[in-house]
């Protein structure tokens, strides 16, 4: 195990008499937030104080009184459908996305010791029409992925959490598919270190299904003060991107850079299955005095994918491309979280480092003639961070008889390498706001999100308004307009100006039972 994880280890003995305090164990608030989180704190704890010397009595733990084994499910399907709004299209080229899915959440076993699925199926009704899917595939294959992915071009089925579940007085044990939800941030986490994000429809994902889980194995123990969470991966699960190629192109992949440069995307595969790729990563959360805090560390492979031009690539009658392969590579954090609460008002922070992050090292794309193909990477110094706070609006002082819950979110999200010479981070400088609130016995729902791109100049405005029904069906309507600075060049151009003509309309129905 690297050594900064041991030293995490280490720091039991040390950090007990700096976090004493009179709350329990962490418990991180779950973020009401731009993408619904779990919760991040340490679930499960127990509130008896003890002592890890005098109390740890292994055989205690395995005298639970048996219970009757239970079992809970939950079904929600949904109809989903984006609509481009170019007035030029015909109807049926306008129709971009009309899928199918449906998430079963499945427990069974007692509090104790149980079995958790939660799992999503997707797929296009192309028994209605054959054209359904054309721009909006799963994937150009078949495949079976490690995290229990199953994809083809017109269906999909996640596995998303797939684990046994032993919880004991003092610790508690997991085994299978995983999602670890660390840090406080509302829309980008910085601590996320395990989990690799779904980017196959930009980040317009929700959380609950932007995260993919992996396979790995977890322990977590509850001290009277803090909580420790320790994660083992055996292998690496890959980044899934929008598939391009010459024959068929996903609607969210960008397919020319500068105007004029197709640009072609290798399959994410992920790295080799052996020892030198294991990951590892550990956790120490603590409450004092409200406020909620963690130290987490991690070695193995990054869950960012680092897109790498590798060479040039003429098609018939197509101008000259360039070909991507999305590379993986080891990395090290270090990272911190902090969350605490003042009356209305929740104020969130984490960050991450890492000495030894991959970069690609910039080349001018002014002249083409002087580019060297495939570009060079090195180690680099890197920063993530986020710094959010939410506002619980007392809307009920505003409108008498209001009995929604009012919400307005706001969070700033910076990644940066150390040294100029490397491209920038994919996603950065971006600055997301979000309202919600609902109506009516909360029948009327409604949610406005907004996410700035400060550094290019680049905009997302993304308001929706639904109606429950109170019978386990709502319908949902929304509108994503997508706009970003670009003048055709690379190094300049907004990361959302290869999108500024994705705006849609969505119409969706949920259905939930029991």
């Amino acid at each position: 195990m690297p050594v900064f994880v041991l030293s995490l280890l280490f720091g039991l003995v040390i950090i007990p008499n700096v976090l004493a305090g009179d709350s329990p164990a962490a418990t991180h608030r779950p973020a009401p937030c731009l993408y619904a989180q779990e919760s991040g704190g340490s679930e499960g704890a127990s509130e008896e104080s003890w002592d890890y010397d005098e109390d740890w009595d292994v055989g205690s733990d395995f005298s639970i009184a048996d219970e009757e084994p239970d079992f809970t499910w939950r079904v929600d399907v949904a109809f989903e459908n984006f609509i481009k709004t170019d007035r030029e299209l015909h109807f049926e080229d306008a129709y971009k996305k009309q899928e199918v899915n449906a998430r079963l959440d499945v427990k069974y076993g007692t509090s104790d010791k149980y079995l958790k699925s939660i799992t999503d199926v997707y797929f296009f009704p192309t028994f209605l029409n054959e054209d359904v899917g054309d721009d909006y595939e799963y994937s150009r294959e078949s495949r079976t992925h490690r995290n229990l992915r199953i994809s083809s071009q017109s269906s999909e089925i996640i596995f998303r959490e797939l684990y046994y579940n032993w919880l004991f007085d003092k610790y508690r044990l997991r085994i299978g598919n995983q999602i670890y939800p660390w840090g406080t941030a509302d829309f980008l986490n910085s601590t996320s270190y395990l989990n690799p994000n779904d980017l196959r429809e930009l980040i317009l994902k929700d959380d609950d299904e932007r995260r993919l889980g992996v396979p790995s194995v977890s322990a977590m123990m509850f001290f009277s003060d803090f909580t420790v969470e320790m994660v083992f991966v055996p292998c690496h699960t890959a980044v899934p991107l929008p598939s391009t190629d010459p024959v068929t192109d996903h609607f969210w992949a960008v397919d020319k850079v500068e105007d004029q440069y197709p640009v072609y995307f290798d399959e994410s595969d992920p790295m080799a299955a052996n020892s030198e790729n294991f990951g590892y990563a550990a956790r120490i959360s603590s409450t004092y005095r409200g406020m909620d805090f963690s130290v987490s560390g991690y070695h193995g492979p990054d869950n960012d994918q680092l897109l790498v031009p590798v060479q040039t690539v003429l098609e018939p009658n197509e101008s000259v491309g360039i070909r991507v392969e999305p590379r993986y590579f080891v990395v090290d954090y270090m990272g911190a979280d902090f969350s605490m609460t003042y009356e209305d008002f929740a104020f969130n922070a984490e960050a991450a480092y890492s000495p030894n992050k991959r970069a690609v090292i910039d080349q001018d794309t002014d002249h083409p003639q002087d580019l060297e193909f495939p570009y060079d990477t090195e180690r680099a110094d890197y920063l993530s961070y986020s710094i959010g706070v939410n506002y619980f609006i007392p809307m009920h002082k505003l409108l008498p008889g209001h009995a929604g819950d009012s919400l307005f979110t706001m969070e700033w999200y910076q990644a940066t390498y150390f040294d100029d010479k490397f491209e920038d981070p994919q996603l950065t400088d971006l600055l997301s706001l979000q309202f919600q609130d609902s109506y009516f016995d909360k029948r009327v729902k409604v949610w406005l999100a907004t996410v700035f791109e400060t550094r290019d100049g680049g905009m997302i405005f993304w308001p929706k308004l639904g109606y429950d029904f109170k019978n386990g069906f709502e319908v949902e309507v929304g509108y994503v307009a997508i706009n970003g600075q670009g003048e055709g060049d690379y190094d300049e151009d907004s990361l959302f100006y290869y999108y500024r003509d994705n705006d849609i309309v969505m119409v969706n129905f949920t259905y939930a039972f029991p």
